[in-house]
Parts: structure tokens; C-alpha cells; sequence
């Protein structure tokens, strides 16, 4: 969200509860990471110790761990109540040039050791991505195109490197959601997809590196231009 928006309060997030035997801060860390990178946390949506404390089914201690985390990280910020970070145009140029320098160079390591069943995985994310496209309903793309870099980054094979592009991208899905609602948009995410995904199959890293770069392109003019210059 840009800053100097009007944050709203809605009604509790649809979390799901948590198992009692893994009420520990990485397993709520986690839970709440993924609902901000896959767009299911809404930006306008202030949210309490307490309240997520009991749509979680824990303690406010581990939560409270979870949470300074996750601030630490610049997705979350607090105040009168927790909420999505809100970032400048100053953080939106820095985030989508470290992701020029992360995600091309994992695109490459990923079509170095690539697998078989690694392949098959992304090849149906590309599918979902097409069947969502033409469908009313965002969330579903949002989602496709969520899990498809989260298979590359797992091909790819490069935990820290992979943490750090999951981050940064996170503190962004706010915005990528937004460019997203224009059918274009969606349409080359998913021709890069398809051809990164070919490039994979060939195992052939200078094509899958341009490709993700070109993408990062890409993303970078659409997210830049949704914010006036003048807001850095």
C-alpha cells in the first residue's frame, strides 16, 4: 500500500488455525508470511496481538515473536494495531533492484538442476495461470503466479538466496496485485512463464536468466507507474 492512503478496519482475516502441537513462532511466522506474499491479507486491514492470537489458536508470546520477525523484515508495520507495511517509491526502486539482481540469476540456477518432476510442477502453475485468465475472479491468478515462483525458487536451489527473493517480493504484492487486474498484464506474465518454463526444459540458463530478467523489466515499469514520481 502507498503511503498516505486511508487505512480502513474490516472484519477478522480468515486465517487458518493453526495445529496446537506446532504453536511455535516459525510455524505462525510462516502462516502469516504466506498470506501477505499470496495477496490474502488485505493492505487496509488493521490487525490486533489479540486478534490474531485467537484466529491463530495461540499465545500472544510466540505470536508477538512472529510479529517483531516479520516487522523486522519491513512486511508489517505497527501502530495503532498491526498492518501491512506501506512502502515508498524510494523502497519500490530498491526492492525491484536487488529482485533484477536475485530472480534472474536464480531463473539460471534453476535450469541448471532442474528435474524431471520439478518441470511437471511448473508446467501445471503455468496451467492454472491460463485457466485463470479467463476467469473474473483475481485471486486465483494471484495465486498461480505465487506458486509458480515459489517452485522455481525450490528448483533453484538456494535457500538464503530463495528467503531473500520471498521477502521482497512480499513487501510488493500489494502493488503486483494491482497491475494485475489489467488482463495484459496477466497475459505476459504467463507468455514469459511458458517460455521460461521451455528454456528450463532445455536446460538452458542464458535463456531462462534473460527471460526472468526481461519479466523483472517488466514488472518494474508496471509496479513504478502506479506510483507519481514526486512520492519518493
Amino acid at each position: 500500500m502507498i503511503r498516505g492512503t486511508t487505512m480502513k478496519t474490516l472484519p477478522p482475516l480468515s486465517l487458518e488455525q493453526l495445529p496446537r502441537a506446532d504453536l511455535l513462532p516459525e510455524r505462525i511466522y510462516r502462516q502469516i508470511h504466506e498470506k501477505i506474499a499470496s495477496g490474502e491479507i488485505d493492505p487496509s486491514v488493521r490487525m490486533t496481538e489479540t486478534q490474531l492470537a485467537a484466529m491463530l489458536g495461540v499465545s500472544r508470546t510466540p505470536l508477538r515473536e512472529a510479529l517483531t520477525r516479520l516487522r523486522h523484515e519491513g512486511l508489517l508495520t505497527a501502530g495503532r494495531g498491526t498492518s501491512v507495511a506501506s512502502l515508498s517509491r524510494q523502497d519500490l526502486e530498491e526492492i525491484m533492484e536487488l529482485r533484477l539482481l536475485i530472480e534472474p540469476y536464480l531463473a539460471a540456477r534453476a535450469a541448471r538442476s532442474v528435474t524431471p518432476e520439478g518441470l511437471a510442477a511448473l508446467e501445471a502453475v503455468v496451467q492454472r495461470e491460463v485457466d485463470a485468465l479467463s476467469r473474473p475472479s483475481l485471486q486465483k491468478f494471484v495465486m498461480a503466479n505465487h506458486d509458480f515462483r515459489v517452485a522455481l525458487v525450490r528448483l533453484a536451489g538456494n535457500k538464503r538466496l530463495g528467503e531473500a527473493a520471498s521477502r521482497h517480493d512480499s513487501q510488493i504484492q500489494t502493488l503486483r496485485r494491482a497491475t494485475l487486474e489489467k488482463k495484459s498484464n496477466r497475459e505476459i506474465v504467463v507468455r514469459h512463464h511458458r517460455a521460461l518454463v521451455e528454456a528450463l526444459g532445455r536446460r538452458d540458463a542464458r535463456a531462462a536468466e534473460k527471460i526472468m530478467r526481461d519479466l523483472m523489466l517488466q514488472a518494474r515499469e508496471s509496479i513504478l507507474a502506479l506510483i507519481p514520481a514526486r512520492r519518493s
